[in-house]
């Protein structure tokens, strides 16, 4: 009988954990569903995050700048540009970096190559445009 009453009572919670989870995917799709429907896509997403993906267009004035992977003079730096037009996603501060005659900028900007590539970072002394880039948003 104890085995029974045992097995009677894993069948009853195996039913009700099943039943749960069933029911928690509805409940899940049905909310998403409806804050789908009260709100197009473009409305949510911030402003910025939407002019982040698109990214700026921005203008290198030197020769064989370095792009870092990290806003680090340090850093490793896969590749070189310039002079040229990249893709410019965001801004942030980072190492200090000066150019005799050009000024000098706390600020790097996060850049693709204009046919595509993985993000890097340059600093903004070697963009047209000033220490911080305007219309570029904050990462």
């Amino acid at each position: 009988m104890r085995i029974l009453r045992s097995t009677g009572r894993t069948v009853a919670l195996a039913a009700a954990v099943g039943a749960l989870a069933l029911a928690a995917p509805v409940t899940a799709s049905a909310s998403a569903s409806a804050s789908a429907q009260s709100a197009p896509a473009a409305a949510v997403q911030p402003a910025a995050e939407q002019q982040a993906e698109a990214g700026k267009e921005v203008q290198v004035w030197a020769s064989n700048v370095r792009l870092h992977v990290e806003p680090l003079v340090n850093s490793p730096s896969p590749t070189t540009f310039g002079p040229g037009k990249l893709i410019d996603f965001c801004q942030r501060q980072g190492d200090f970096v000066s150019e005799p005659g050009q000024g000098s900028s706390t600020w790097w900007s996060y850049v693709e190559l204009p046919g595509g590539s993985d993000g890097l970072w340059i600093s903004n002394v070697y963009l047209v445009g000033g220490e911080k880039i305007e219309g570029v948003p904050d990462c």
